[in-house]
């Protein structure tokens, strides 16, 4: 086992009885847990997924996702266990229609997680560290989500613009003490110092994340650490200014309660629930912080164009807002919300320019909805020819000229343009297998 901080030791010591305390030493022996989280909106046979990894919702150890084609089609998302559980424990709080804000979104995994289950929703999924936000466009893109804006603000940039939302997510940074086990950087990053910036840090985004949540608003409030300080203490921070601890929906099996919140949960990787979690649902009362007017987005004056190039890929209507960002264009969902806040993404990127040339986008590709796709090739994932697809190869089909959405079990997976029975590969590099 790799050292551990002796002032960490003495503090976990201090948090559990001996007996626990010997347990969770032990744990630390053992591989971290992988965890495979169904994609709702790309579902496919539990089966197909179990052969593609060799084992389900558990991965193997020596399982490979980022190699496997319903993987690459967004059939499911891989991560910490607990951290699964704790993104489930808000989409049954929400109303439809919500607003709902990530404070510190990337690489995705709660944000995508509750926008898959609740696509009547709008999320504005934000990380302030900007080189952050590449892997969370991309998960956004795989998974094939319509309802996830992705922006890169400060959170009191966020919070300036008051009261907007119905929930917030705030999976705030943290001292890492249960990630310890995954990351042996955890391990050699911890110090008491680094706990109390940590402390200091999250109080700040917690006020950025009680300026922007409407009063009667849900508050999912985590930290994948252990000590007091970064958990209940922060919950008990939030009641003294009329935040309200809520029952979880369900209670798991692997978690325990918080020290002396028995409405927040915790995970120890002793229990068998994952590396190291805390979660605590809160209620906030009292006044709104006022906001200015909403910003309702233009349509592009070459929607048009966007629609003619799009036409023979899908028969779907695309009723609704399609604007310009950037060099490309972008379909919103009805109602918008978020069009006052500067974004990376806003809605479903349907394409781009290229110089004079429009060209679908991989965001589009993702998230067709599938029976609406005019002349869609489907494969098998363990066919060949969808293999020599993610290298970035071309491969013979029999499909209608033009541009292709390919399929696997049946969901969407990315691009390719069909000439004189060869299909010319689309799929993105940066994501092609090596």
């Amino acid at each position: 086992m790799f050292d551990l901080n002796p002032d960490f030791l003495t503090s976990m010591r201090a948090l559990l009885e001996p007996s626990d305390y010997e347990a969770y030493l032990q744990a630390l022996l053992e591989p971290p847990k992988r965890f495979a989280r169904v994609n709702p909106q790309k579902r496919v046979p539990d089966d197909a997924i179990r052969s593609e990894l060799g084992d389900f919702p558990f991965l193997p150890q020596d399982a490979s996702p980022g190699k496997c084609p319903l993987h690459a089609a967004g059939a499911y998302y891989v991560q910490e266990p607990a951290a699964a559980a704790v993104a489930s424990m808000l989409p049954p709080l929400l109303p439809r229609g919500a607003a709902v804000l990530d404070m510190c979104a990337a690489p995705g995994g709660k944000v995508t997680g509750v926008a898959s289950a609740r696509p009547d929703c709008f999320f504005m999924a934000n990380e302030t560290v900007f080189s952050r936000t590449k892997p969370l466009l991309q998960n956004v893109e795989r998974l094939g989500l319509r309802n996830v804006t992705v922006t890169s603000l400060r959170p009191d940039a966020i919070a300036k613009q008051g009261a907007r939302f119905d929930a917030v997510i705030a999976d705030v940074p943290c001292s890492g003490e249960g990630m310890m086990r995954k990351s042996s950087a955890a391990a050699e990053e911890w110090s008491e110092e680094n706990v109390r910036a940590c402390v200091n840090r999250a109080e700040k985004i917690l006020d950025s994340c009680d300026a922007a949540l409407k009063s009667g608003g849900i508050l999912l409030f985590s930290t994948c650490t252990f000590n007091r300080a970064e958990n209940e203490e922060q919950v008990l921070r939030l009641m003294a200014r009329g935040y309200t601890p809520l029952m979880p929906a369900v209670r798991f099996p692997h978690a325990r309660e918080g020290f002396g919140i028995p409405e927040a949960v915790r995970f120890f990787p002793q229990d068998g629930g994952g590396e190291g979690h805390f979660a605590c649902l809160l209620q906030k009362t009292g006044k709104d912080t006022a906001h200015g007017k909403d910003t309702a987005l233009p349509t592009s004056p070459k929607k048009k164009r966007v629609l003619e190039l799009l036409k023979p890929i899908t028969n779907e209507s695309f009723d609704g807002t399609i604007i310009e960002l950037g060099a490309g264009y972008e379909l919103l969902p009805p109602l918008y919300p978020f069009g006052v806040f500067p974004a990376l993404r806003r809605g479903v990127r349907l394409c781009e320019e290229s110089g004079s040339v429009l060209l679908p986008h991989h965001h589009f590709a993702t998230a067709a909805k599938a029976d609406a796709l005019i002349d869609s090739p489907d494969f098998s994932p363990a066919d060949p020819q969808l293999s020599a697809y993610l290298r970035g190869e071309a491969i013979p089909l029999s499909a209608a000229r033009g541009f292709r959405i390919l399929r696997v079990c049946g969901i969407t997976l990315g691009l390719v343009k069909v000439s004189d029975g060869i299909a010319k590969n689309h799929y993105p590099k940066g994501l092609r297998l090596l």
